[in-house]
């Protein structure tokens, strides 16, 4: 495989983290009960990190004013919110690094990816560096799937409270 394969897996990456913002959309509309059009005026506004709270913090409202919360799916979802920021996090190192052409020592082609941040707590500027081969975002692809899967679980969920005779 070329550094090609692992363009394409970093673009796959980006492409499939938008799903994510998606369903968190589509999640906070279901539960708003509102004018879906007007939520979705509002939401575009917000950064991912503030939508992801966003939606963590309905969500907990929701199950509050329900006839019998289940707060089991409360925690459970604020877990899967915490998982969500994370996945969010590793977004923004991927989409705001540095990238060069590399080749490991077995002579396979890939990227590397250099970041830097401030870290005001040390006074310091650290250097972040990654290998990336094509097989090195299976990782990332599978905590993305797993989170995709939760939400699609609380968006059925959520329906199931919004219409229990259905």
């Amino acid at each position: 495989m070329n550094a090609s394969a692992s363009h394409q897996e970093l673009g796959r990456f980006i492409v499939t983290f938008q799903h994510v913002e998606t369903a968190l959309t589509r999640l906070l509309v279901l539960m708003a009960k509102a004018d879906d059009e007007a939520v979705r005026i509002l939401v575009n506004e917000l950064q991912y990190s503030q939508r992801v709270k966003t939606t963590d913090v309905l969500f907990a409202r929701f199950v509050d004013l329900l006839c019998n919360p289940d707060y089991t799916a409360k925690a459970e979802f604020h877990k899967l919110m915490n998982e969500l920021w994370k996945l969010g996090e590793r977004r923004n190192e991927m989409v705001h690094s540095k990238y060069a052409s590399w080749i490991s020592v077995e002579g396979r082609s890939g990227l590397l990816r250099e970041n830097s941040r401030l870290r005001a707590s040390k006074g310091a500027r650290e250097e972040e560096e990654e290998e990336l081969l094509p097989e090195s975002f299976a990782e990332d692809f599978r905590r993305l799937s797993e989170a995709l899967n939760e939400l699609e679980r609380f968006r059925l969920k959520v329906i199931d409270w919004l219409c229990p005779d259905v």
